[in-house]
This record gives C-alpha cells, sequence and structure tokens, in this order.
C-alpha cells in the first residue's frame, strides 16, 4: 500500500496525520493499532514528503511518470504547465511536481482538470464560480491544483 492510500485508511479509520519535522504526529493516537503503526514505520519517508510537498509524485508515480520517458508531445506540454503554474504564483519545483501529475493524468485517461487549467481562473480567482458550485469566486491553492470534475471548466484557448 502506498503512502497516499495509506494517509486514505487511517482518515477512513479517524485518524489525522501531520508532518512536524521528521516525526510523524497521528492524533488520537489511542485508534493506533499495532498494524498500523507498522504501515506509517514502513512509509514515514514518503509519509513525511507527502504532507510536506503534496503536490509531489510519490516514487512509484515519478517511476510511472518517466518509464519509457517522454515524446515530444509530452514535453512541450510539461514545459507549457511549468509556465502557467509559474504565473499563477507557484514555485518552480512545485510548479514542476504538478506539471508531471498532469502528465501521468493525461497518460491514465482521467478527465478530471485542475482550476489553473481553465479559462475562468485567473491567479486565485475563479471568474465562473457560481456554475462551478464556488460560493465566492476566491480560489484557494489547494483547490487550484485538485483535480477534480467541474462543471464550469472551459479549456484554456
Amino acid at each position: 500500500m502506498g503512502a497516499r492510500e495509506l494517509l486514505h485508511e487511517l482518515a477512513g479509520a479517524g485518524l489525522t496525520v501531520t508532518a512536524d519535522g521528521d516525526r510523524l504526529m497521528i492524533r488520537p493516537a489511542t485508534k493506533l493499532t499495532d498494524d498500523m503503526r507498522g504501515a506509517l514505520r514502513a512509509a514515514k519517508p514518503e509519509l513525511l514528503m507527502l504532507l510536506t510537498r503534496p503536490d509531489r509524485l510519490t516514487r512509484d508515480e515519478a517511476d510511472r511518470c518517466h518509464a519509457g520517458g517522454w515524446n515530444d508531445a509530452e514535453i512541450a506540454a510539461f514545459t507549457a504547465r511549468v509556465v502557467l503554474f509559474m504565473r499563477s504564483g507557484v514555485s518552480a519545483s512545485d510548479a514542476d511536481d504538478l506539471a508531471e501529475r498532469l502528465t501521468l493524468r493525461d497518460r491514465d485517461g482521467d478527465v478530471r482538470r485542475m482550476c489553473v487549467e481553465c479559462g475562468h481562473y485567473r491567479p486565485g480567482r475563479c471568474g465562473n464560480h457560481q456554475r462551478a458550485g464556488l460560493h465566492t469566486t476566491d480560489v484557494g491553492r489547494d483547490l487550484m491544483a485538485t483535480l477534480q470534475r467541474c462543471p464550469g471548466f472551459q479549456p484554456t484557448r
């Protein structure tokens, strides 16, 4: 089981996992089983990376993303996406991580999109927030970078 799956499983059991430096903080700790403790120990490095840089691909995802090399179209799309993310205020390293995530999305045939890919999106704002089901025009960093199915999505031109 990967780190993301483990976090989902623990959340389903009512546990919250956060990172504090190089330590994992689990609340409430009284709900931890021995199996959960073992899984947390085994996945600790990957969990810490995921909790501190949530956009970064896991080791398995990165291996899958870079397996077999990239074709010219993937390289061009990746480069354009990095620029798009950076224009939206994302750091270069996080923009790289998000662009890799979208490369995997495309390869997997996933139809979900990120706000930043929408023609209605302006850094921090959604110009179609009512159709998108948002109560405000404000779009935070987490929502902007989340793969989702948005009824208000319009591809950029």
